[in-house]
């Protein structure tokens, strides 16, 4: 052994040191799912970017013709609707990536499987899954934004905050998404659930008219839908006007997120473990 090859060991060693904190385990495994979304990103991003708009082009601008010239609760029917769909494609982002995508990853494909073999724990990887499908939900919000304000939406300069709220709607039905998953055994199942829990999310949490007002079960079947709050919270920002009952819907979105969150990993690790 020559003098100089302990130094080039040494360099060799420097250079394999993995970096094991948690910071570094969430963000490999979001960097992970941004390399394998971002290679195949026109069809990945194409239809859950163009779903929203065929919604507001027709609902906001073909039947807002029919619609009352003032709108609902101060915004123009457009905006009314731009304020709900914003925070809808965060939902339908973020769901399709932990159910289909994750079921896909974990029985087809075995990541999870390789993805243990390495320092990483099933909380940190299921964290970092539902970080990514929280950025995908922020990215798609604010796209929808943008395009629905070149289509009439007049939102308000307190919209900026519209993809903070497509993020924890995101990572809030990332987490219900795993918690599916975790019992689903069949792929196919998963239509049930989109079919009968997502479709009704979609439409009776105010995206396209204001729930309030009508039965009394229908106020309190959609305040127990965890939709319903952050589309309230993104309406408040296209209103710039904020009153205690804003305040709830963010205690209770909130609270909503931690209670799956904890769930989904509880239910994730017995899946996987089992």
């Amino acid at each position: 052994m020559t003098a100089a090859e302990p130094t080039v060991l040494a360099d060799l060693r420097g250079d394999l040191r993995l970096r094991t904190n948690l910071f570094w385990s969430l963000y490999g495994v979001w960097y992970r799912h941004f390399r394998v979304y971002t290679k195949t990103l026109l069809a990945n991003a194409t239809p859950p970017l163009l779903e929203p708009l065929f919604f507001f082009t027709a609902v906001a601008i073909g039947l807002g013709n029919y619609v009352q010239p003032g709108g609902f609760e101060g915004l123009s029917y457009r905006t009314f609707v731009a304020s709900g769909l914003v925070i809808s494609s965060a939902m339908f982002t973020a769901i399709f990536e932990t159910t289909f995508g994750t079921f896909v990853r974990l029985v087809f494909q075995k990541t999870y499987d390789a993805m243990l073999s390495t320092h990483l724990r099933v909380p940190e990887i299921f964290i970092g899954e539902m970080l990514f499908a929280a950025t995908k939900g922020a990215v798609f919000s604010t796209v929808v934004l943008l395009v629905t304000m070149a289509f009439g939406a007049r939102p308000t300069a307190w919209c900026v905050l519209v993809p903070v709220v497509g993020l924890l709607t995101s990572y809030l039905f990332a987490a219900i998404g795993l918690i599916v998953t975790s019992y689903v055994k069949m792929i196919n199942n998963f239509s049930f659930f989109t079919t009968g829990v997502i479709t009704p999310l979609f439409f009776f949490s105010g995206t396209f008219f204001p729930i309030k007002g009508h039965y009394v079960w229908l106020d309190v079947l959609s305040n127990a839908l965890p939709l319903t709050h952050p589309i309230e919270i993104s309406r408040a920002l296209f209103e710039a006007h904020f009153t205690p009952a804003t305040l709830a819907h963010v205690a209770v979105l909130f609270a909503y997120i931690a209670v799956c969150h904890t769930l989904a990993l509880r239910r994730m690790t017995k899946r996987v473990l089992s």
